[in-house]
Protein backbone atom coordinates (compact mmCIF):
# COMPACT_ATOMS: atom_id res chain seq x y z
CA UNK A 1 0.00 0.00 0.00
CA UNK A 2 1.52 3.54 -1.10
CA UNK A 3 2.16 6.10 2.01
CA UNK A 4 -0.52 9.11 2.22
CA UNK A 5 0.52 12.22 0.71
CA UNK A 6 2.08 14.89 3.48
CA UNK A 7 -0.19 17.68 4.29
CA UNK A 8 -0.44 20.55 1.18
CA UNK A 9 1.37 23.43 2.58
CA UNK A 10 0.02 26.88 2.41
CA UNK A 11 1.92 29.88 1.63
CA UNK A 12 -0.31 32.71 3.76
CA UNK A 13 -1.38 30.86 6.99
CA UNK A 14 -1.43 33.85 8.93
CA UNK A 15 -3.32 35.93 6.14
CA UNK A 16 -5.92 32.91 5.89
CA UNK A 17 -6.33 33.09 9.76
CA UNK A 18 -6.82 36.80 9.85
CA UNK A 19 -9.40 36.56 7.26
CA UNK A 20 -11.56 34.22 8.80
CA UNK A 21 -11.06 36.08 12.21
CA UNK A 22 -11.85 39.48 10.42
CA UNK A 23 -15.00 38.04 8.98
CA UNK A 24 -16.26 36.59 12.69
CA UNK A 25 -15.15 39.85 14.48
CA UNK A 26 -17.45 41.20 11.56
CA UNK A 27 -20.67 39.34 11.81
CA UNK A 28 -20.40 39.62 15.80
CA UNK A 29 -19.55 43.18 15.92
CA UNK A 30 -22.80 43.82 13.64
CA UNK A 31 -25.19 42.18 15.76
CA UNK A 32 -23.66 43.27 19.73
CA UNK A 33 -22.93 47.25 18.46
CA UNK A 34 -26.49 47.37 17.80
CA UNK A 35 -27.92 46.34 20.86
CA UNK A 36 -26.40 49.42 22.24
CA UNK A 37 -28.09 51.34 18.89
CA UNK A 38 -31.36 50.06 19.95
CA UNK A 39 -33.42 52.84 22.42
CA UNK A 40 -32.50 55.63 19.13
CA UNK A 41 -33.90 53.06 16.58
CA UNK A 42 -36.93 52.74 18.80
CA UNK A 43 -37.41 56.38 18.79
CA UNK A 44 -36.90 57.08 14.95
CA UNK A 45 -38.99 54.49 14.07
CA UNK A 46 -41.77 53.98 16.33
CA UNK A 47 -41.30 50.63 17.68
CA UNK A 48 -42.21 48.46 20.52
CA UNK A 49 -40.13 46.22 22.65
CA UNK A 50 -41.63 42.83 20.35
CA UNK A 51 -40.17 45.18 17.10
CA UNK A 52 -36.73 45.80 19.03
CA UNK A 53 -36.59 41.97 19.40
CA UNK A 54 -37.09 41.00 15.69
CA UNK A 55 -34.33 43.56 14.84
CA UNK A 56 -32.21 41.68 16.72
CA UNK A 57 -33.89 38.15 16.06
CA UNK A 58 -34.49 38.52 12.35
CA UNK A 59 -30.89 38.85 11.45
CA UNK A 60 -29.99 35.10 14.16
CA UNK A 61 -32.72 33.42 13.30
CA UNK A 62 -31.90 33.43 9.58
CA UNK A 63 -28.20 33.04 10.26
CA UNK A 64 -28.93 30.09 12.63
CA UNK A 65 -31.63 28.64 10.16
CA UNK A 66 -28.79 28.36 6.78
CA UNK A 67 -26.04 27.42 8.97
CA UNK A 68 -26.54 24.07 8.33
CA UNK A 69 -26.90 24.34 4.67
CA UNK A 70 -23.85 26.71 4.34
CA UNK A 71 -21.91 24.06 6.15
CA UNK A 72 -23.15 21.69 3.42
CA UNK A 73 -22.51 24.35 0.76
CA UNK A 74 -18.78 24.42 2.14
CA UNK A 75 -17.89 20.78 2.01
CA UNK A 76 -19.38 20.76 -0.92
CA UNK A 77 -18.35 22.92 -3.03
CA UNK A 78 -15.39 24.49 -1.36
CA UNK A 79 -15.04 26.86 1.75
CA UNK A 80 -13.00 29.61 0.23
CA UNK A 81 -15.91 30.36 -2.94
CA UNK A 82 -18.66 30.01 -0.03
CA UNK A 83 -16.75 32.09 2.54
CA UNK A 84 -16.23 34.98 -0.34
CA UNK A 85 -19.92 35.04 -1.47
CA UNK A 86 -20.79 34.97 2.39
CA UNK A 87 -19.08 38.19 2.85
CA UNK A 88 -19.83 40.31 -0.63
CA UNK A 89 -23.63 39.36 0.70
CA UNK A 90 -22.95 40.38 4.16
CA UNK A 91 -21.32 44.10 3.35
CA UNK A 92 -24.18 44.48 0.65
CA UNK A 93 -27.08 44.04 3.14
CA UNK A 94 -25.15 46.50 5.56
CA UNK A 95 -25.35 48.95 3.26
CA UNK A 96 -28.64 48.55 2.36
CA UNK A 97 -29.44 48.48 6.28
CA UNK A 98 -27.84 51.61 6.37
CA UNK A 99 -30.22 52.92 3.41
CA UNK A 100 -33.07 51.71 5.27
CA UNK A 101 -36.02 54.27 5.94
CA UNK A 102 -38.41 51.57 7.23
CA UNK A 103 -39.38 48.53 9.50
CA UNK A 104 -40.15 46.07 6.81
CA UNK A 105 -36.91 47.22 5.15
CA UNK A 106 -34.95 46.81 7.64
CA UNK A 107 -35.91 43.66 8.83
CA UNK A 108 -35.61 42.57 5.25
CA UNK A 109 -32.21 43.50 5.08
CA UNK A 110 -31.32 42.07 8.11
CA UNK A 111 -32.43 38.79 7.22
CA UNK A 112 -29.87 38.91 4.04
CA UNK A 113 -26.91 39.90 6.71
CA UNK A 114 -28.12 36.73 8.57
CA UNK A 115 -27.05 35.05 5.42
CA UNK A 116 -24.08 36.02 4.73
CA UNK A 117 -23.26 35.69 8.05
CA UNK A 118 -24.04 31.81 8.13
CA UNK A 119 -22.18 31.36 4.74
CA UNK A 120 -19.18 32.78 6.24
CA UNK A 121 -18.77 31.02 9.54
CA UNK A 122 -18.70 27.15 8.54
CA UNK A 123 -16.90 27.94 5.19
CA UNK A 124 -14.23 30.08 7.56
CA UNK A 125 -13.72 27.28 10.06
CA UNK A 126 -13.24 24.86 6.64
CA UNK A 127 -10.26 26.80 5.82
CA UNK A 128 -8.62 26.49 8.80
CA UNK A 129 -8.83 23.14 9.07
CA UNK A 130 -7.64 23.02 5.93
CA UNK A 131 -4.93 25.60 6.16
CA UNK A 132 -3.11 24.11 9.80
CA UNK A 133 -3.35 20.55 9.48
CA UNK A 134 -0.87 20.16 12.56
CA UNK A 135 -3.19 19.49 15.08
CA UNK A 136 -1.43 21.91 17.59
CA UNK A 137 -1.32 24.82 15.11
CA UNK A 138 -4.77 24.03 14.20
CA UNK A 139 -5.86 24.23 18.18
CA UNK A 140 -3.86 27.62 18.13
CA UNK A 141 -5.85 28.82 14.93
CA UNK A 142 -9.42 27.68 16.37
CA UNK A 143 -8.52 29.11 19.51
CA UNK A 144 -7.88 32.14 17.88
CA UNK A 145 -11.25 32.09 16.18
CA UNK A 146 -13.58 31.56 19.49
CA UNK A 147 -11.62 34.18 20.63
CA UNK A 148 -12.30 36.65 18.45
CA UNK A 149 -16.06 35.79 18.48
CA UNK A 150 -15.97 36.38 22.36
CA UNK A 151 -14.42 39.64 21.79
CA UNK A 152 -16.32 41.25 19.31
CA UNK A 153 -19.24 40.72 21.39
CA UNK A 154 -17.82 42.04 24.16
CA UNK A 155 -16.32 44.96 22.12
CA UNK A 156 -19.48 45.73 20.06
CA UNK A 157 -21.37 47.70 22.72
CA UNK A 158 -17.65 49.90 23.49
CA UNK A 159 -18.04 51.20 19.54
CA UNK A 160 -21.76 50.80 19.17
CA UNK A 161 -22.07 53.70 22.09
CA UNK A 162 -19.19 55.46 20.09
CA UNK A 163 -20.90 55.69 16.82
CA UNK A 164 -24.83 55.89 18.01
CA UNK A 165 -23.49 59.43 20.53
CA UNK A 166 -21.15 60.67 17.33
CA UNK A 167 -22.87 59.72 14.21
CA UNK A 168 -26.70 57.74 14.84
CA UNK A 169 -27.76 54.31 14.66
CA UNK A 170 -27.28 53.63 10.97
CA UNK A 171 -23.51 54.09 11.61
CA UNK A 172 -23.66 50.69 12.94
CA UNK A 173 -24.03 49.37 9.50
CA UNK A 174 -21.95 51.91 7.68
CA UNK A 175 -18.89 50.45 9.96
CA UNK A 176 -19.55 46.67 8.55
CA UNK A 177 -18.28 47.72 4.93
CA UNK A 178 -14.60 48.31 5.33
CA UNK A 179 -14.16 45.12 7.50
CA UNK A 180 -16.01 43.54 4.83
CA UNK A 181 -13.71 45.49 1.90
CA UNK A 182 -10.62 44.12 3.87
CA UNK A 183 -11.87 40.72 4.06
CA UNK A 184 -12.58 40.23 0.42
CA UNK A 185 -8.57 41.78 -0.24
CA UNK A 186 -7.01 39.52 2.01
CA UNK A 187 -8.77 36.70 -0.01
CA UNK A 188 -6.89 36.78 -2.59
CA UNK A 189 -3.84 35.45 -0.98
CA UNK A 190 -5.68 32.93 0.68
CA UNK A 191 -5.97 29.35 -1.39
CA UNK A 192 -8.97 26.99 -1.60
CA UNK A 193 -8.61 24.26 1.42
CA UNK A 194 -6.87 20.94 0.18
CA UNK A 195 -9.02 18.96 1.84
CA UNK A 196 -10.89 16.58 -0.10
CA UNK A 197 -14.54 17.37 -0.88
CA UNK A 198 -17.28 15.54 0.20
CA UNK A 199 -20.09 15.01 -2.67
CA UNK A 200 -23.00 14.71 -0.34
CA UNK A 201 -26.78 15.48 -1.38
CA UNK A 202 -28.61 18.37 -0.71
CA UNK A 203 -31.11 17.81 2.00
CA UNK A 204 -34.05 19.93 0.85
CA UNK A 205 -36.59 18.46 3.63
CA UNK A 206 -33.84 19.02 6.90
CA UNK A 207 -33.03 22.41 6.18
CA UNK A 208 -36.85 22.93 5.54
CA UNK A 209 -37.79 21.59 8.93
CA UNK A 210 -35.01 22.75 11.00
CA UNK A 211 -35.59 26.52 9.65
CA UNK A 212 -38.94 25.90 10.53
CA UNK A 213 -38.05 24.58 13.99
CA UNK A 214 -35.81 27.93 14.69
CA UNK A 215 -38.64 30.19 13.15
CA UNK A 216 -41.83 29.14 15.59
CA UNK A 217 -39.49 29.11 18.63
CA UNK A 218 -38.34 32.46 17.99
CA UNK A 219 -41.89 33.28 17.21
CA UNK A 220 -43.42 31.77 20.53
CA UNK A 221 -40.74 32.94 22.91
CA UNK A 222 -41.43 37.16 20.95
CA UNK A 223 -45.14 36.61 20.98
CA UNK A 224 -45.40 36.05 24.91
CA UNK A 225 -44.23 39.26 25.30
CA UNK A 226 -45.98 41.05 22.71
CA UNK A 227 -49.60 39.15 23.24
CA UNK A 228 -48.78 37.07 26.10
CA UNK A 229 -48.28 33.50 27.19
CA UNK A 230 -51.82 32.09 26.87
CA UNK A 231 -52.59 34.15 23.83
CA UNK A 232 -53.50 31.99 20.63
CA UNK A 233 -50.37 33.46 18.80
CA UNK A 234 -48.17 31.97 21.46
CA UNK A 235 -49.79 28.84 21.54
CA UNK A 236 -49.68 27.88 18.22
CA UNK A 237 -46.55 29.07 17.82
CA UNK A 238 -45.26 26.44 20.63
CA UNK A 239 -47.48 23.56 18.75
CA UNK A 240 -45.78 24.07 15.87
CA UNK A 241 -42.43 24.22 17.18
CA UNK A 242 -42.80 21.17 18.99
CA UNK A 243 -44.34 19.73 15.46
CA UNK A 244 -41.91 21.32 13.14
CA UNK A 245 -38.64 19.43 16.16
CA UNK A 246 -41.15 15.86 15.45
CA UNK A 247 -40.55 16.71 12.08
CA UNK A 248 -36.86 17.32 12.01
CA UNK A 249 -35.82 13.67 13.80
CA UNK A 250 -38.24 11.49 11.73
CA UNK A 251 -36.55 13.28 8.56
CA UNK A 252 -33.43 13.10 9.45
CA UNK A 253 -33.64 9.55 10.92
CA UNK A 254 -34.46 8.39 7.54
CA UNK A 255 -32.84 10.56 4.93
CA UNK A 256 -29.85 9.21 3.20
CA UNK A 257 -27.65 12.12 3.71
CA UNK A 258 -28.73 14.34 6.81
CA UNK A 259 -27.93 17.82 7.43
CA UNK A 260 -28.27 16.88 10.98
CA UNK A 261 -26.50 13.74 11.62
CA UNK A 262 -28.35 12.68 14.73
CA UNK A 263 -25.97 9.71 15.55
CA UNK A 264 -23.08 12.18 16.09
CA UNK A 265 -25.22 13.48 19.35
CA UNK A 266 -24.00 10.51 21.03
CA UNK A 267 -20.99 11.63 21.92
CA UNK A 268 -21.31 13.35 25.36
CA UNK A 269 -18.67 15.75 24.55
CA UNK A 270 -20.24 17.13 21.85
CA UNK A 271 -23.77 17.57 23.57
CA UNK A 272 -21.36 19.06 26.24
CA UNK A 273 -19.87 21.56 23.20
CA UNK A 274 -23.45 22.20 21.97
CA UNK A 275 -24.77 23.25 25.43
CA UNK A 276 -21.89 25.39 26.02
CA UNK A 277 -21.86 27.32 22.89
CA UNK A 278 -25.77 27.93 22.93
CA UNK A 279 -25.88 28.61 26.31
CA UNK A 280 -23.26 31.55 26.63
CA UNK A 281 -24.37 33.11 23.89
CA UNK A 282 -28.03 33.27 25.70
CA UNK A 283 -26.48 34.66 28.41
CA UNK A 284 -24.79 37.12 26.21
CA UNK A 285 -27.15 38.63 24.18
CA UNK A 286 -30.18 38.40 26.19
CA UNK A 287 -28.11 40.46 29.21
CA UNK A 288 -26.92 42.79 26.80
CA UNK A 289 -30.94 43.53 25.45
CA UNK A 290 -31.80 43.93 28.46
CA UNK A 291 -28.88 45.81 30.31
CA UNK A 292 -29.28 48.09 27.25
CA UNK A 293 -32.94 49.20 28.15
CA UNK A 294 -32.20 49.20 31.96
CA UNK A 295 -29.24 51.84 31.34
CA UNK A 296 -30.43 53.92 28.96
CA UNK A 297 -34.12 53.61 29.86
CA UNK A 298 -34.14 53.13 33.52
CA UNK A 299 -31.24 54.90 34.73
CA UNK A 300 -30.71 57.57 32.07
CA UNK A 301 -27.41 57.13 30.84
CA UNK A 302 -26.66 58.03 26.97
CA UNK A 303 -25.54 55.67 24.41
CA UNK A 304 -22.16 55.93 24.69
CA UNK A 305 -22.09 55.97 28.56
CA UNK A 306 -24.08 52.27 28.10
CA UNK A 307 -21.25 51.54 25.79
CA UNK A 308 -18.44 52.67 27.93
CA UNK A 309 -20.03 50.31 30.68
CA UNK A 310 -18.99 47.12 28.49
CA UNK A 311 -15.55 47.54 28.92
CA UNK A 312 -15.18 44.87 32.10
CA UNK A 313 -16.72 42.74 29.45
CA UNK A 314 -14.06 43.33 26.86
CA UNK A 315 -11.26 43.05 29.21
CA UNK A 316 -13.04 39.88 30.82
CA UNK A 317 -12.89 38.26 27.68
CA UNK A 318 -9.62 38.92 26.48
CA UNK A 319 -8.19 37.94 29.20
CA UNK A 320 -10.45 34.76 29.93
CA UNK A 321 -9.06 33.80 26.24
CA UNK A 322 -5.57 33.66 26.35
CA UNK A 323 -6.12 31.49 29.97
CA UNK A 324 -8.84 28.98 28.31
CA UNK A 325 -6.47 28.33 25.27
CA UNK A 326 -3.49 27.33 27.43
CA UNK A 327 -6.11 24.95 30.01
CA UNK A 328 -7.14 23.63 26.69
CA UNK A 329 -3.93 23.00 25.74
CA UNK A 330 -2.33 21.11 28.84
CA UNK A 331 -6.21 19.11 30.77
CA UNK A 332 -8.43 19.19 28.16
CA UNK A 333 -11.84 20.82 27.40
CA UNK A 334 -13.46 19.74 30.84
CA UNK A 335 -11.46 22.92 33.25
CA UNK A 336 -12.14 25.63 31.04
CA UNK A 337 -16.02 24.57 30.30
CA UNK A 338 -16.63 23.77 34.21
CA UNK A 339 -15.17 27.31 34.97
CA UNK A 340 -16.65 28.97 32.50
CA UNK A 341 -19.98 28.16 34.00
CA UNK A 342 -19.36 29.43 37.47
CA UNK A 343 -18.69 32.14 36.47
CA UNK A 344 -21.75 32.35 34.27
CA UNK A 345 -23.63 31.46 37.70
CA UNK A 346 -22.01 34.34 39.35
CA UNK A 347 -22.54 37.07 36.78
CA UNK A 348 -25.96 36.36 36.42
CA UNK A 349 -26.52 35.76 40.38
CA UNK A 350 -25.29 39.26 40.50
CA UNK A 351 -27.32 40.88 37.98
CA UNK A 352 -30.69 39.81 40.14
CA UNK A 353 -29.52 41.41 43.35
CA UNK A 354 -28.25 44.32 41.45
CA UNK A 355 -31.02 45.32 39.55
CA UNK A 356 -32.98 48.09 41.16
CA UNK A 357 -33.36 52.06 40.23
CA UNK A 358 -31.24 52.98 43.24
CA UNK A 359 -28.18 50.39 43.15
CA UNK A 360 -24.69 51.20 42.68
CA UNK A 361 -23.54 50.62 38.87
CA UNK A 362 -20.52 48.88 40.34
CA UNK A 363 -22.36 45.53 40.48
CA UNK A 364 -23.21 45.51 36.90
CA UNK A 365 -19.77 46.38 36.43
CA UNK A 366 -18.69 43.39 38.24
CA UNK A 367 -21.33 41.26 36.53
CA UNK A 368 -20.23 42.42 32.86
CA UNK A 369 -16.32 41.54 33.87
CA UNK A 370 -17.62 37.78 35.84
CA UNK A 371 -19.83 37.31 32.39
CA UNK A 372 -16.64 38.46 30.04
CA UNK A 373 -14.22 36.43 31.84
CA UNK A 374 -17.13 32.98 31.35
CA UNK A 375 -17.49 33.88 27.35
CA UNK A 376 -13.20 33.62 27.03
CA UNK A 377 -13.00 30.39 29.01
CA UNK A 378 -16.17 28.97 27.07
CA UNK A 379 -15.63 29.83 23.21
CA UNK A 380 -12.33 27.77 22.56
CA UNK A 381 -12.78 24.48 24.33
CA UNK A 382 -16.78 24.84 22.84
CA UNK A 383 -15.48 25.12 19.08
CA UNK A 384 -12.49 22.37 19.17
CA UNK A 385 -14.44 19.74 21.40
CA UNK A 386 -17.43 19.84 18.08
CA UNK A 387 -14.59 20.27 15.11
CA UNK A 388 -12.65 17.09 17.02
CA UNK A 389 -15.56 15.24 16.68
CA UNK A 390 -15.81 14.93 12.78
CA UNK A 391 -13.48 14.03 10.49
CA UNK A 392 -11.41 17.19 8.71
CA UNK A 393 -13.55 17.12 5.61
CA UNK A 394 -16.84 18.00 7.49
CA UNK A 395 -15.36 20.51 9.01
CA UNK A 396 -18.00 23.00 7.84
CA UNK A 397 -21.00 20.30 9.42
CA UNK A 398 -19.38 20.74 12.73
CA UNK A 399 -18.50 24.72 12.41
CA UNK A 400 -22.34 24.26 11.67
CA UNK A 401 -23.57 22.70 14.54
CA UNK A 402 -21.76 24.76 17.19
CA UNK A 403 -22.64 28.10 15.29
CA UNK A 404 -26.45 26.94 15.00
CA UNK A 405 -26.48 26.07 18.96
CA UNK A 406 -24.71 30.01 19.45
CA UNK A 407 -27.21 31.60 17.05
CA UNK A 408 -29.69 29.29 18.83
CA UNK A 409 -28.82 30.90 21.76
CA UNK A 410 -28.87 34.31 20.43
CA UNK A 411 -32.45 34.30 19.79
CA UNK A 412 -33.35 32.30 22.76
CA UNK A 413 -31.42 34.74 25.29
CA UNK A 414 -32.60 37.96 23.26
CA UNK A 415 -36.36 36.70 23.61
CA UNK A 416 -36.86 34.79 26.69
CA UNK A 417 -35.29 36.95 28.93
CA UNK A 418 -36.60 40.18 27.25
CA UNK A 419 -39.73 38.61 27.28
CA UNK A 420 -40.26 37.26 30.70
CA UNK A 421 -38.84 40.77 32.19
CA UNK A 422 -41.13 42.68 30.03
CA UNK A 423 -44.48 39.77 30.70
CA UNK A 424 -43.48 40.01 34.08
CA UNK A 425 -42.99 43.64 34.51
CA UNK A 426 -46.43 44.14 32.72
CA UNK A 427 -48.22 41.72 35.31
CA UNK A 428 -46.44 43.63 38.07
CA UNK A 429 -48.22 46.81 36.59
CA UNK A 430 -51.54 45.92 35.62
CA UNK A 431 -53.29 47.58 35.43
CA UNK A 432 -51.41 50.79 35.77
CA UNK A 433 -48.09 51.48 33.39
CA UNK A 434 -45.19 49.94 33.39
CA UNK A 435 -42.82 51.61 35.41
CA UNK A 436 -39.03 51.31 36.09
CA UNK A 437 -39.59 49.73 39.54
CA UNK A 438 -41.79 47.35 37.63
CA UNK A 439 -39.09 46.45 35.14
CA UNK A 440 -36.30 46.13 37.46
CA UNK A 441 -38.50 43.43 39.12
CA UNK A 442 -39.61 41.93 35.74
CA UNK A 443 -35.25 41.96 35.36
CA UNK A 444 -34.30 40.31 38.94
CA UNK A 445 -36.70 36.90 38.19
CA UNK A 446 -35.41 36.42 34.62
CA UNK A 447 -31.61 36.84 36.33
CA UNK A 448 -32.42 34.76 38.76
CA UNK A 449 -34.29 31.96 36.67
CA UNK A 450 -30.71 32.22 34.22
CA UNK A 451 -29.08 31.88 37.33
CA UNK A 452 -30.66 28.40 37.77
CA UNK A 453 -30.43 27.13 34.50
CA UNK A 454 -26.51 27.71 34.63
CA UNK A 455 -25.97 25.76 37.46
CA UNK A 456 -28.04 22.91 35.73
CA UNK A 457 -25.93 23.13 32.67
CA UNK A 458 -22.95 23.09 35.16
CA UNK A 459 -23.77 19.51 36.44
CA UNK A 460 -24.45 17.51 32.58
CA UNK A 461 -20.81 19.48 31.72
CA UNK A 462 -19.86 17.94 34.40
CA UNK A 463 -20.94 14.40 33.28
CA UNK A 464 -20.26 14.96 29.55
CA UNK A 465 -16.40 16.07 29.18
CA UNK A 466 -13.97 13.88 30.58
CA UNK A 467 -12.29 14.41 33.19
CA UNK A 468 -8.44 13.64 31.50
CA UNK A 469 -8.43 14.85 27.52
CA UNK A 470 -8.68 11.91 25.32
CA UNK A 471 -8.03 11.69 21.64
CA UNK A 472 -9.58 14.03 19.36
CA UNK A 473 -9.76 11.36 16.14
CA UNK A 474 -13.32 11.09 15.42
CA UNK A 475 -15.61 8.31 16.23
CA UNK A 476 -18.34 9.82 13.88
CA UNK A 477 -19.20 7.62 10.72
CA UNK A 478 -20.19 9.70 7.87
CA UNK A 479 -21.18 7.03 5.66
CA UNK A 480 -25.03 7.08 4.08
CA UNK A 481 -26.93 4.30 6.32
CA UNK A 482 -26.90 2.35 2.81
CA UNK A 483 -23.53 1.98 2.15
CA UNK A 484 -22.70 1.60 5.59
CA UNK A 485 -25.05 -1.99 5.48
CA UNK A 486 -22.98 -2.40 2.26
CA UNK A 487 -19.56 -2.05 4.39
CA UNK A 488 -20.65 -4.54 7.03
CA UNK A 489 -21.43 -7.08 4.55
CA UNK A 490 -18.17 -6.90 2.74
CA UNK A 491 -15.97 -6.50 6.28
CA UNK A 492 -18.33 -8.39 8.73
CA UNK A 493 -21.01 -10.26 6.63
CA UNK A 494 -20.27 -13.81 4.63
CA UNK A 495 -19.05 -12.22 1.37
CA UNK A 496 -15.99 -10.65 3.38
CA UNK A 497 -13.48 -13.24 2.49
CA UNK A 498 -14.13 -13.09 -0.95
CA UNK A 499 -13.73 -9.06 -0.98
CA UNK A 500 -10.80 -7.48 -1.49
CA UNK A 501 -10.09 -3.64 -0.46
CA UNK A 502 -8.86 -1.41 -3.04
CA UNK A 503 -5.70 1.14 -2.39
CA UNK A 504 -7.38 4.21 -1.39
CA UNK A 505 -4.85 6.00 0.21
CA UNK A 506 -4.98 9.05 -1.45
CA UNK A 507 -7.59 9.94 0.52
CA UNK A 508 -6.54 9.82 3.75
CA UNK A 509 -4.98 7.08 5.42
CA UNK A 510 -6.57 4.63 8.04
CA UNK A 511 -7.15 6.33 11.51
CA UNK A 512 -7.55 4.48 14.37
CA UNK A 513 -11.36 4.91 16.33
CA UNK A 514 -12.45 5.57 12.57
CA UNK A 515 -14.28 3.05 10.38
CA UNK A 516 -12.34 2.24 7.33
CA UNK A 517 -14.77 3.72 5.48
CA UNK A 518 -12.78 6.08 3.78
CA UNK A 519 -10.99 2.51 1.38
CA UNK A 520 -14.34 1.86 -0.17
CA UNK A 521 -15.44 3.05 -3.44
CA UNK A 522 -18.57 5.31 -3.34
CA UNK A 523 -21.27 5.49 -5.36
CA UNK A 524 -22.25 9.07 -6.89
CA UNK A 525 -18.98 10.53 -5.81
Amino acid sequence: MSKPQAPHAVRHPRTALLACCASLFLSSLDTSALVVALPALQADLGLDVAGLQWVVVANALARGSTLFLAGSLADRYGPRRVFRIGVVLFGAASLMCFLSSGFVELITWRVLQGIGGSLMTPASISLLTGVFQDPVARSRALGSWSATAGVSTALGPVIGGVLVAAVGWRSVFLICLPFAALVVVGLRWVPESPVPRLRRRIDPAGHVSIAATLFFVTFALSGGARDGWMSASTVLGSIASAVSMAVVVRVERRAVDPVLDLTVFRRPQLRGAVLTAGFSYFCLTGMNFVNTLYLQQVRGYAPWEAGLMALPLTAGTLVAAQVSGRLLGRHGPRKPILLAYLFFVAAMASLALAASTTSSIGWVLVAFALLGIGMGMANPPATSSAVAALPPERAGSASAITSTSRQVGMNLGTAALGAVTVSIAGVLARPETVSAHDFTSGMRIAYAATAVAAVLALIAANRWFPATPKSTVSEVDNTPRKERFDDYQRFEGAAAEDHQCPDRSDLHAPISGRPREGLLPRRGR
